[in-house]
Order: structure tokens, then C-alpha cells, then sequence
């Protein structure tokens, strides 16, 4: 629901994440704002994102982990994440963005699992160079869930 704000809270009152749409070049951005992703937190994005990917689209999509510092997600699950469905559907670019070296790592080993299955994943280090990959700016996503 374009214009609804989607907050997950990760206690006192700290939402976890927030989930924006630029409509007019069709990109969601996920953007992460905890420092520990857990597996229950990474479950919850995966169903919203495959709720809003599923009414509209296809998608381009950003996922900012950029504030995120570690987790609790083994490598093991994130190759079992890796061979699931995607949560928003593969045929646009997606990119997934990491400072961290423990979150950019994991994101490789992501990329790598995906990329076996013949999907085009992509793992950077800025929002700038994913926002270059997809074709946006920051003041292009308008829409909150």
C-alpha cells in the first residue's frame, strides 16, 4: 500500500526497517536501520518484500545494509536463503549494499549461491554505486510501505 509506513520494531521503539518504491523507475529500497540482523528479522523482511513485490513490478531493488554491524545469521542459512525464491522476483537488477566486512561477506556468499542458479546478483560497498547500477537517486523513492 503505496504511502503506508511498514515498521517493524526491533524494541523501544526502534524500527527495524523501512521499505521505500521509486514508482517511476520501478526500484524498491529495503533499507535495514538495526545494527544485528537476526533470522526472525530477515524472515519478516522476506515476507513483506514478497508481499509488495507481488502486486506490482518487476522490480529493481536495493537492499541497504549499510547501518547493519553484524548478525546472527549462520553462512549455512544464508545459502539456504540463497535457494529459496527470491522475495522480489529476479529480471532486474538487484543489489545489495554492505560496509561490514562480516555483512558484505555474507552477501558474497549470497551472490555466489544465487549466481549458481543463474540469477545476476549484485554486492557493493556504497549506496552510490547501487544507486548507478539501478538508474536512481535517493530523492527519486516517494512512496513509504
Amino acid at each position: 500500500m503505496p504511502g503506508r509506513s511498514w515498521q517493524i520494531f526491533a524494541g523501544a521503539g526502534m524500527s527495524a526497517y523501512q521499505i521505500d518504491l521509486d514508482p517511476v523507475h520501478a526500484v524498491v529500497r529495503l533499507t535495514v536501520t538495526v545494527e544485528i540482523v537476526t533470522p526472525e528479522l530477515a524472515e519478516d523482511i522476506y515476507k513483506r518484500l514478497k508481499q509488495i513485490s507481488s502486486t506490482g513490478g518487476p522490480y529493481a531493488t536495493i537492499y541497504d545494509l549499510t547501518m547493519v554491524k553484524d548478525t546472527t545469521i549462520s553462512s549455512e542459512m544464508v545459502k539456504g536463503y540463497a535457494r529459496r525464491d527470491p522475495s522480489v522476483p529476479m529480471g532486474r537488477p538487484h543489489v545489495v549494499v554492505g560496509e561490514e566486512t562480516a555483512i558484505y561477506g555474507l552477501a558474497r556468499l549470497y551472490q555466489l549461491c544465487r549466481e549458481f542458479l543463474g540469477d545476476k546478483f549484485e554486492v557493493v560497498h556504497t549506496l552510490e554505486e547501487a544507486s548507478k547500477i539501478v538508474g536512481v537517486r535517493p530523492e527519486d523513492f516517494t512512496q513509504r510501505f
